[in-house]
Formats: structure tokens, sequence, C-alpha cells
């Protein structure tokens, strides 16, 4: 309070100083005649020369001239402009005039110019030429500018020759004039230094603000005197259990070597206690400190809190709902009750935010039920010792039912067909949510049909006597649009042509909107960019559009490791080097390895995706692949020349030929005879054909769609192969949206091998069918599950199996990208004369965590063994990782 007085007296003080500098002696202030202008217009308007006149004279008179008063003026001049300077002089001398000012106006289009000449009647000052530009019907502004000029040059010991900072030690003085308005060349008004001062202060960087106004040879020295308030050498957290300090630290604006602002710390107090109430903490108190322990100018601020108890939402009521349950109305709202399983996450909180929306979500569920009328009102919340008790009041109304559905306007020949397809029919009851997908289905039909700009407004027109609604689409459809120009923004690696083939849309086609979205998922599919954006904007026409495609390059080249620990392994680490996108063909191009204790597999591989330009995928692969079994061991080298096309919108088929020369050596003398009898080099010469059908929305982290396969694997004799067989896997995959944001994923997998000629051309072992794996029934290492000889007890594979998993997905920390997972494996692998039998079938049970990281795909799953046989472990860790580039 007493620093308040003391600013208030010294602006007193000033401003009475500044009055008296700036009140000259009425004895000094020059006496000016103003003169008729003249007037130059496209058309005579003889009066706007006495309007600037007048304007002019009331200008002078604000700046503190003394002017002749303009009847007397104009009794000696007339009404007419006067451009003579000896006639002016002999006017102003007329007048008693000290000097004279006249001139005239010009139209410039819709704007004027105003020259004038200041004329000094006793000839000791040279004739000064006057400028100033303003709108014609309005020359207001135009005549305060050269008014002002009049004043700065008949008044030059109040004109301000320059303005200063003095006492500031760590704001720069060029960030706090920034704030005056007071410029060099204006001349000194007292209630703009008033305006100055507030403004420097409003910076609340100052304890005091004051002017010093002095003189110069050149007119006023303006200085702004400034203090400094102290500033903050260090910022401590005490009494801070649940929250860390670092959080604290960033979450407030008081940081060290700042200026330290009270306000600032007040603030900060209450971002600290939003802090705990997110946590539950209703009952955190902060209370800040700020000490000066060595220098009255450096603060040490610290905040004291007192965490107190966690208060949670105990109960969630509702008052007026007769058809839904309170159960069935909270499910709706993200708003929780704290519960018993609850302890693990924030669900209890409440926040108010949060809240207001959950009424809205409530609102949508009763109108998507039918009622129409319904409303909820204002929460009620009640805070006691064991928690927040919410009531929530709703008034239900009637329930409508849907007397008709129809569309009008523009109507195509198709569009009945469309009606026919729509959710909400005669005699359902209403509901938004159908109401909005038929709404958008009609309005996608339109779209795919070319016409890009269609209008399709819904009418409800509603019975309240009956509770019955009519439904009226009214389309307005547009005229027909098509493609002009495609432009592609921001691939500075991906090669303009890698884009455009992924597009659906193309110059002059027709438009369609389920083109324009498939072309989108392609572009997120290939996985080149970081983000895509494909913008519309009308043509040149009316009929036509323009597409601006915006990507943003992400890495596409990974080197990938995992590792993991088997019994046949022990410890092994595989890795890859992988270009995806390589030199911005969208060719893809792969080194792998994999290195154990008993096994080293090394690959090359190339795809060009677009063999001469066409949808024709065309690659290779050459590897070497050497394991050391338990009771052999297994050399091979081998290539595959592949081919593959697409085909509907979803589906790809594939076509390629393997070449392997492999070596069974080192056989055991106590080795199962299908083993012993394998031994020595095996070439496998065979055609391989598969389709595949995909239609996820992510590589990685996919939310919907599914994942069909079939492969049919023919190893030929008459192409040079040692084996006859052929074998036959299908496998399917459904990711499935659930509740709130859970996903479930059930997969499905089947194989069955073909002996042609078992007797003297057996199926190799290691083509035969091997389970367990992080891939397959994860509380197992890859292989164990499966046939094993009965006699040695060696794994020998199966000749048919069957897999089943399915997968409970959610989101862990979801703008990272982070996943958890809930999963239950279960199949088998069978030999020959084993049927195929789903009760022998191994189960596992677990969970893990899935994470689309910076540095690559991640997954560490934990796999329990739910039925495990002697000598078995009873859960198994997998993991696997990637690093980008």
């Amino acid at each position: 309070m007493v620093k308040r007085v003391g600013i208030a007296a010294l602006i007193c003080l000033l401003c009475a100083g500044l009055a008296k500098a700036q009140s000259p002696d009425p004895q000094q202030v020059p006496r000016v005649a103003v003169l008729p202008f003249a007037a130059h217009t496209a058309t005579p308007r003889p009066q706007l020369g006495l309007n600037v006149q007048e304007l002019l004279a009331q200008q002078l008179v604000a700046e503190g001239m003394d002017v002749v008063p303009l009847p007397e003026t104009r009794k000696v001049s007339g009404q007419t402009g006067m451009g003579d300077e000896a006639k002016a002089l002999q006017a102003a001398r007329r007048l008693q005039a000290d000097f004279v000012l006249f001139g005239s106006l010009s139209q410039l289009g819709q704007k004027a110019s105003l020259d004038a000449k200041l004329l000094d009647v006793s000839g000791q000052r040279k004739p000064q030429v006057l400028f100033a530009e303003g709108v014609l019907e309005d020359l207001t502004g135009a005549a305060q500018d050269l008014a002002q000029q009049v004043a700065v040059r008949l008044l030059a010991k109040a004109v301000i020759a320059d303005v200063r900072v003095r006492g500031n030690e760590r704001i720069e003085a060029d960030a706090i004039l920034v704030n005056v308005e007071s410029r060099k060349g204006d001349l000194l008004r007292e209630h703009t230094i008033q305006k100055d001062i507030r403004s420097i202060f409003k910076m609340g960087y100052f304890e005091t603000v004051a002017a010093d106004v002095t003189d110069s040879d050149k007119g006023k020295i303006i200085t702004f005197v400034v203090r400094e308030k102290p500033t903050v050498v260090d910022v401590k957290v005490e009494g801070n259990d649940d929250i860390d300090e670092k959080n604290i630290l960033a979450a407030i604006a008081t940081k060290p070597f700042t200026v330290l602002q009270k306000s600032v710390v007040t603030e900060d107090v209450n971002r600290i206690i939003k802090l705990y109430h997110q946590k539950a903490y209703f009952n955190a108190k902060v209370t800040p400190d700020i000490q000066f322990p060595r220098d009255p100018r450096k603060a040490v601020v610290t905040f004291r809190i007192q965490e107190g108890r966690k208060l949670y939402t105990k109960k969630i009521q509702f008052t007026g709902n007769k058809h839904f349950s309170d159960r069935k109305l909270r499910g709706v709202m993200e708003t929780k009750q704290r519960g018993f399983f609850s302890w693990f996450s924030d669900k209890g909180v409440l926040d108010r935010e949060v809240l207001e929306t959950d009424l809205d979500r409530v609102t949508a569920f009763y109108h998507d039920h039918g009622y129409m009328d319904a409303r909820v009102g204002t929460p009620q919340i009640e805070k006691r010792e064991d928690g927040f008790y919410v009531t929530i009041p709703v008034v239900e109304g009637e329930r409508y039912t849907i007397a008709s559905v129809d569309v009008q306007g523009d109507l195509l020949e198709t569009t009945p067909k469309v009606k026919e397809e729509f959710e909400l029919k005669k005699g359902d009851h209403f509901s938004r949510e159908k109401l909005r997908k038929d709404l958008d289905r009609l309005t996608k039909h339109y779209m795919d049909q070319g016409y890009a700009y269609v209008e399709v407004n819904p009418g409800i027109k509603r019975d309240p006597a009956t509770h019955r609604a009519d439904i009226v689409y009214n389309v307005r459809k547009g005229p027909l649009v098509h493609i002009e120009r495609i432009t592609i923004a921001g691939n500075t690696k991906t090669r303009d042509k890698v884009i455009r083939r992924q597009l659906r849309l193309a110059e002059g086609d027709r438009f369609s909107s389920s083109a324009l979205e498939r072309s989108n998922l392609n572009l997120k599919k290939i996985d080149y960019f970081e983000d895509v954006e494909i913008q519309p904007s009308e043509g040149s026409t009316s009929d036509a559009m323009n597409l601006h495609i915006k990507v943003k390059e992400k890495p596409t080249g990974a080197i990938s490791v995992g590792g993991g620990f088997s019994s046949d392994d022990g410890l092994f680490v595989g890795g890859d080097i992988v270009q995806r996108n390589l030199f911005g063909r969208g060719q893809y191009a792969a080194i792998k390895a994999y290195l154990g204790g008993e096994t080293s597999r090394y690959s090359i591989s190339f795809t060009e995706p677009w063999l001469f330009d066409t949808p024709l995928s065309a690659g290779f692969d050459i590897y070497n692949w050497y394991r050391e079994y338990t009771d052999f061991n297994k050399d091979a080298i081998g290539g595959k020349i592949r081919f593959s096309h697409p085909f509907g919108n979803w589906s790809r088929w594939y076509l390629s030929y393997v070449f392997e020369n492999a070596k069974v050596s080192d056989v055991d003398e106590d080795a199962s005879l299908i083993i012993k009898d394998q031994e020595g080099r095996q070439i496998k010469s065979s055609l391989i054909a598969s389709v595949e059908r995909d239609s996820t929305d992510d590589r990685f982290l996919p939310t919907r769609g599914s994942t069909h396969s079939l492969t049919v694997e023919y190893s030929i004799p008459y192409l040079g192969s040692d084996s006859d067989f052929v074998s036959v896997v299908a496998n399917t995959g459904w990711y499935i949206p659930l509740w709130w944001k859970f996903i479930g994923f059930v997969h499905g997998k089947a194989g069955y091998i073909f002996e042609l000629d078992k007797e003297k051309k057996p199926v190799p072992i290691y083509e035969r069918f091997f389970l367990g794996g992080i891939n397959s029934i994860r509380a197992f290492d890859w292989g164990e599950v499966g046939p094993k000889d009965p006699d040695t007890g060696d794994e020998i594979g199966g000749l048919k199996f069957g897999l089943v998993n399915l997968e409970l997905l959610f989101p862990l920390v979801e703008k990272i990208g982070m996943r958890g997972v809930v999963f239950f494996d279960a199949g088998n692998a069978f030999d020959r004369d084993e049927n195929f039998s789903v009760s022998d079938f191994r189960t596992a049970a677990g969970a893990g965590i899935r994470w689309k990281s910076p540095m690559g795909p991640l997954r560490i799953e934990w796999g329990y063994n739910l039925d495990p046989e002697p000598g078995e472990s009873t859960s198994k860790w997998q993991f696997s990782m990637g690093v980008s580039f």
C-alpha cells in the first residue's frame, strides 16, 4: 500500500512539472491566422476549403496555439482560397497575427492532399512547406497531422528530442521502450507520459516507475527511471510425495534467473493445485514463501505443499431416469465411480470439464434411443469425507418412433436403392446416431457419383401429440465435378510417381469420395510418411476440383534387433537392415541376420513394387541358413524369385519359385529314424502360389479390418526337387472395435502337408510344422509344440496343425502409441498317424506391451503355460524391438 501511495505521489509531482513545462507563457504563444484553403476537386466543392480551415483552427487550438477567430479572418480574407504569399502576409498583418497558414486541397481519387505554407509575418523565419494526406470525406486526420507539424515548428521547446531509460539492469531498454507511445519528434504531452508510466509498470518487472523531463537545445528529453524487482535465484518444492518435483517445476512459470512477480507466484499456486486435483488430491494446499537469504535483490521461492488425502468420485446417481438404469447411464460417461479394481488407474478422479462433456454424452444417448425431448440438468456435487457424490437430474420425455423417411430434391436413378439401405426406417425408434450414418451414406453416394459439392439437409418434423417424427433428406446435388489438377508437396525423398501410383484419382477423372478415401488410406499404408493430408480445393470452373497432397517424410529405413532365451539356442540375437523406400522409388531392400548359440541365418532381399510402371511387383531373396538341432545340423543355401499383383480393393496374388540346397549332417546315433533317413544333401525346387487380403487401417497398430491368406506350395520332382509334397496353409485375422477404445483380435491359422511320395521323397524335417514363440503360442519357445518321436523324444514337427490367438488390445499411453495386450493362445501340430484334435491343443495366456516407439516397433510379452507337462517351464518371456534411421 505504501508503495502505491509513493508511486501516485511521484506521478502527481511529475504531472505538475509537466504541466508547468508544457504550458508556455501566454505572451510567448504565437498568434496564427488560418486562411481558407483553395479546393481543387473533380466537381466544384468550395465548401471543402472552409471545412479544412475550421478543422485546422480546431486542431491548432488543441495543440496550444493562439488562433485568430475565424469570423475575423474571413472578414479580411473572404471565403475563397488564397494562393499568393504577399496577399496572405497582408491579411495576417491586418489581423495582427505572428504567422499565417494557407494552402490548397487537391482531390486524388478517394483521397485528398493538403499542401500548405506557414509564413512568419516578421520575416525572421523562412517559409515552411507542409503536407498531409487523408480521406476526402473525412479530413480530420489530415488536419490533425498538419496542425501537429505547425505546433512542432512554432513550439520547438515542447518537442521531444529523445526518450531514454535509466535504472534497468536485466531488462533491455528497447524491451521497455516498445511499450511507450512517446517518440522522438512528437510533442510533449502530459497524458501520454502518464499512460507510458502505467504501461511500463504493467510489464510486471518493476517496483517503481517514474519519468524525468529535462531541457536540451533540441527539445525535451524524457527519461523513464525504473527500479527492477528482485531476481529469482532458486525455486524449491517441499512436501510433495505423489507428484515428482520435476513435473511441478515444469508446470509453473516462476523459474530461476527470472524477475520475481508475485502475481505469477500466485498463478503458480493455482497451477500446482490443479496438478493435484488431477491426481484426486482435492484437499491439497499450497503455500508460497518468498525469502531473501543473502541479498535483498535475490529471492528464493519455496512452494510448501500439504497433499492431504485423495478424494475420488464415490457415487454417481441420476434422478428422473425411468427407462435406463443408473448403471447404464454411467456406462456412457467418461467420469467413473471409484471401484475395487481402480487402484492401478486414475478411474474415479473428478474432472469438472470432463463431467460437463459427460452431460452431452448422456443427452446424446437418450436421443439415440428415441427420446428426442430428453434434457440433462446441472449436476449437484457434494463433497464428503469419503469422496464426491454426484447427482445428475434427467428429464426423459416420451420416446419417438419414425412415421416416414423420404428423400427429396435432386434425385438420381440409384437414390431409391440407397434409401433401402438406410438404418433408420419407418416404425423404428428415432436415433440421432443412425440419422447421422444415413446422412453420411446418402452424401457419400452422391459424392461417389461425382457430385463433390452435394448438400444434404435432414429435416425432422415431430408431432408431440403422437410422439412420431417424419424425416426428409433434402438433396441439392450441385455440379458434376472432375479432377482438374493434382499437386504434391512435402516429399523431399519420395518421387512424385511413387505417390501418384497410390492414388485412385487422376487428372480428368470424375470425383469420387470413396476413391479419395482409398487414396488417403493407400498413402498411409505404404508407411513412407509421418503425416498425409489431401486437401481438395475449387478449380478454375465450378465443375472442377484440385487436389493438393501434402506429406511429411518419415524414416523408412530400420535397423531392427531382437533377442531372447530358449532351451535350444540359449541367448540369441537377430537383426536386419531394411530400407522400404530405396532412393525414393518405393523399392524394398533388406539384409537380415540371426545369430544364436546354435543358429545363424542370413538373407538379402529386393523388391520392385511397380515393374515397368505397372502394379506388377517383382523381387528376389537369397539366403543362407545354418542351425544346430539337438540331433542334427542343417546348412542351407537358397533363393526365391517372386511376383505379385493386386486385385480388387484389398487383395493381392503371389507366385514364387524357390530353390534350396540343404545339407543335413552330424546326425546323432540315437536320433529318430525320420531324421536319420534324411541325412545328406536335400534339394527343394518348388512353386508357391498364394492370395492375401488385407483391409486393416495400420501396419503395426491396427484398430479395424481383417487379414486373410491362403498359401499352396508344391515341391516338384520334375524341377529337380528331392521331395514330393503339397503344403497348404490358411490364415485369417480380424480386428474388431469393442467398447471404449478396446480392440479385439481373433486369429486363426491351419495347415496341412500332403505327402505325394512319402516313401521315396518324404517331406524334409525342417518343412514340417513347429509351433511356439512370440507369433504362435507364447508360453513356449519355437518348435516346442508338436509331435515328438516316441522312442527318442526328439521334436519332429507335424504334417498338420491348428492355431488360435485371441487378444484384447487397449491403449496404455495413447499419446506415444503404446498398447497393452491380454491374450489367449491355443494350438498344436500333429503327425501323419495322429488325428487332428482340438482337445489336444496346448494353451497359454498372458499379457504384454506393444509400442510404436521412435526407435521402431517394440513387443514385450509374457506367456503362462496353462497346462504344463512334466519337465516344461510354466512361463516364457518373449520380446522384439527395432531402431529407425
